[in-house]
């Protein structure tokens, strides 16, 4: 599966992505992963940042929201919430390392990304988070099947 992240203003703005032929990089900030699930990397991230509990972060009202789907859930449009933005946005570096060390002992990753793999991913999120915080954009997560 493809997962791109994006920052848009709003949930509307951030539905019209499913109308771009080349998704949301065509239109937002963006950056794509592969393996980088929001489901379940960034509830577990959220409370990794910020302490609470990964079934509280989940529970965000925002946490994982449908905004718009394309054909029979092919492609959808993920939120996600503002407190993990706000958190990743503020890590350093050693946080930062520290997030990547701590998912790549994520079980549902199967053991196949390093921490160093891991790191970029993390680098970038927090770029887009460090983007969309200071006019309030928030985070979107672009799932194609």
């Amino acid at each position: 599966m493809q997962y791109t992240y994006f920052t848009a203003n709003s949930d509307a703005e951030a539905a019209t992505s499913l109308e771009a032929p080349a998704g949301p990089a065509s239109l937002f900030p963006s950056a794509a992963f592969n393996g980088i699930d929001p489901n379940l990397q960034v509830p577990r991230a959220e409370a990794f940042l910020t302490g609470t509990t990964e079934e509280a972060a989940a529970d965000n009202p925002r946490a994982m929201k449908l905004v718009a789907e394309a054909g029979e859930g092919e492609v959808v449009v993920l939120t996600l919430t503002d407190e993990f933005r706000d958190a990743i946005a503020t890590t350093d570096e050693p946080r930062r390392r520290e997030l990547a060390e701590f998912w790549s002992h994520a079980e549902d990753l199967g053991g196949e990304a390093t921490a160093a793999d891991l790191l970029p991913v993390v680098d970038e999120l927090a770029a887009l988070a460090k983007q969309a915080r200071p006019t309030n954009a928030h985070l979107y997560c672009w799932t194609s099947v």
